[in-house]
């Protein structure tokens, strides 16, 4: 283990009290551990506990999207980034580290293996917080959730205060309350039950061969509230359908400021003639229903958010690439700026109502900024279903089984003293959405059966302005959270690994 504390002068020292969010910054971090080894990492968490008590932090990837990990309560960072191995081994299957990220993990299991996750595309995404918390991507309708195929997690736990820190592992195959510890990790997030330090997987899925990547590009200019409401029923049908679960949808309803709002579709496909001209077909056919309700051409903007972000430098709408060059082209994760985010899932489609509500939204400006200023705040619709809901919602953590949409409203900015317009922005927006539903996607509250709460890994602290902490882990959890709860109650009695969001004790 190594530490570098404030009193050093270390020239790294302000880069890791900083994640990928400008907003949140760890002011009174007194000492940052490195982790390089599941050893290391008892010592430092045991260090850290006996010094700071609470006040310890874990972190991976640093792509925060609330203050969790970096705010002014935060005395000591256990950062776990060396902690990037990955390989197989004969009793447990493949294995990641949890420091790593999206892109390290695709090449290793890629180039050594010819497997992928289904994880998701932003590459320096870190795989600690990532996979436990769902771990969903533009594989995940062809083969379900990350932890889906996740089989074993070793962590290092405090569960008693009298006792030192201790790295244990536990499984798919493991009984009682070691076995609901594994399942806790099957989406129930990270810095809640432990440090985790390495993740395993009996099998996971082969890596496709090739991809399609098809964007279509719709002027503002040619939508109406009408128009988004068609593209939005075309969407659901394309989500619900069953023959085209190796496709994955990321719809970018950017506000009116980009000039366009952007469908991006991948086509996962293997490399024959009868595939290749199967393929191509199916995106002929839904690029002439989409001409039909639309007119579309090829984006002349970069197609920015988290889930891909895209150059605008494609001469056609659709490209045929290799998985791996295709990976890499949506391999990107924005530059790091000010950021806010909101999430809900839905099981059927957008009402006219909503389509109207979004259209009229995506057209505000708030008070103070400029129609460029808004160019990068918009709601991504992504496609859901496939074998996705496939799982029983009580078998993971994730409760979602049966929706069809994973929204997520984004807005991004560069200076502090413009907070609290795009904060204003993006909350008026998700409030106007659900408002009735008590201005979040609430399904208790929901006649329709229609919103079904929100994604762990797209955290939004505003929900415990809304409806209480409780309300809001609700919204995350739903009918999972008394489970997840017991689970905290045994392995982190002492709430040493806490947060705004995680999950309580009782």
């Amino acid at each position: 283990m190594k530490k570098v504390s404030v009193e050093e002068n270390d020239s790294r020292f302000p880069s890791f009290k900083q994640g990928f969010n400008q907003r949140w910054y760890a002011n009174n971090c007194n000492v940052v551990y490195l982790c390089e080894n599941a050893d290391g990492t008892e010592a430092a968490l045991e260090e850290a506990i006996s010094r700071f008590d609470k006040d310890v932090k874990v972190k991976c990837g640093g792509h925060c999207y609330e203050n969790f990990v970096f705010n002014e309560d935060t005395k000591a960072i256990l950062d776990v980034t060396a902690l990037d191995d990955a390989g197989y081994d004969e009793g447990r299957g493949y294995y990641l580290g949890a420091g790593g990220n999206n892109w390290e993990a695709f090449k290793s299991l890629f180039r050594d293996f010819g497997k992928v996750l289904p994880a998701g595309s932003c590459y320096s995404v870190g795989l600690g917080g990532h996979i436990c918390g769902g771990g969903y991507g533009l594989l995940s309708r062809l083969n379900g959730l990350t932890v889906d195929w996740l089989t074993g997690v070793e962590l290092v736990v405090k569960d008693k205060k009298d006792q030192p820190a201790r790295t244990i592992y536990v499984s798919k195959d493991s009984i009682g309350d070691e076995q609901d510890l594994f399942w806790a990790h099957c989406g129930g997030g990270g810095g809640n039950f432990g440090v985790i330090t390495k993740y395993f997987f009996k099998n996971l899925p082969d890596s496709p061969e090739c991809a399609f990547l098809t964007t279509y590009a719709f002027q503002w200019k040619h939508l109406s509230a009408k128009t988004l409401y068609k593209l939005l029923e075309w969407y659901e049908e394309f989500s619900l359908n069953n023959d085209n679960w190796n496709q994955f949808g990321l719809f970018k309803l950017n506000h009116k400021a980009n000039g366009e709002i952007h469908l991006l579709i991948q086509t996962a496909t293997e490399n024959n003639d009868e595939a290749l001209k199967r393929n191509k077909a199916l995106i002929e056919k839904q690029s002439k229903e989409l001409t039909e309700i639309c007119e579309h051409r090829i984006a002349r903007r970069p197609i920015f958010g988290h889930g891909a972000h895209v150059p605008s430098e494609m001469s056609t709408n659709t490209i045929l690439y290799t998985y791996y060059e295709a990976t890499q082209t949506l391999n990107g994760s924005g530059v790091n700026q000010r950021g806010k985010y909101k999430s809900a899932y839905m099981r059927k489609k957008f009402s006219k109502r909503d389509a109207k509500v979004i259209f009229n939204q995506l057209q505000k400006i708030p008070k103070g900024l400029s129609k460029t200023d808004m160019t990068q705040s918009l709601l991504q619709v992504d496609s859901y279903g496939g074998r996705i809901n496939n799982v029983d919602s009580n078998a993971t953590a994730i409760a979602q089984r049966d929706s069809i949409f994973k929204l997520q409203y984004q807005t991004y900015w560069t200076f502090e003293k413009d907070d609290p317009k795009y904060l204003s922005w993006i909350r008026e927006f998700y409030g106007a959405v659900y408002k009735k539903t008590g201005g979040t996607p609430n399904p208790k509250l929901d006649p329709t059966n229609n919103v079904d709460g929100c994604y762990y890994n797209y955290p939004d602290a505003d929900l415990n302005e809304l409806v209480g902490k409780q309300g809001a882990m609700e919204l995350y959890f739903l009918e999972n959270l008394d489970r997840l709860k017991a689970v905290k109650r045994r392995w982190d009695p002492n709430n040493y690994f806490n947060n705004e969001q995680s999950i309580p004790l009782i």
